[in-house]
């Protein structure tokens, strides 16, 4: 069984033993009732950042009298396992495919230029008034 849905079922089970309905319980809470059925049914990225998830889990857990610390780790251990990236498909560049250097012959040619304008311009002798 998926974690995520096992963590559903136990605030749904917790849920059902107060004899609570899915709008009593949002209502207690102050949510709607798609969190609710959100957190009971294991789909938690559609509650948004796991910030947020974190905080739905607790309120919803001390409401129903749950320990939300263990909730919480497990969703934790549940979204970290998610988001550890999986290195073997990492994408190797072929060699050839590296930066090709700039071309430099246009900044070397202006440079000589400016040498040879400078060389013109002195061996000319220009006077100043």
């Amino acid at each position: 069984m998926n974690e995520a849905i096992a963590i559903g079922e136990q605030l749904r089970a917790a849920r059902e033993r107060h004899g609570l309905g899915l709008a009593q319980a949002a209502e207690r809470i102050h949510v709607g009732t798609d969190v609710i059925e959100s957190l009971e049914s294991g789909r938690f990225q559609t509650l948004g950042a796991p910030v947020f998830v974190r905080g739905h889990l607790r309120n919803y857990a001390e409401m129903l009298g749950e320990p939300h610390e263990e909730l919480q780790s497990r969703y934790m251990a549940l979204h970290e396992a998610a988001m550890t990236p999986d290195l073997t498909n990492v994408p190797h560049l072929p060699a050839h495919a590296t930066r090709a250097p700039r071309a430099r012959w246009p900044l070397i040619t202006l440079a000589v230029v400016l040498l040879i304008a400078v060389a013109v311009w002195w061996a000319m002798g220009v006077k100043t008034l």
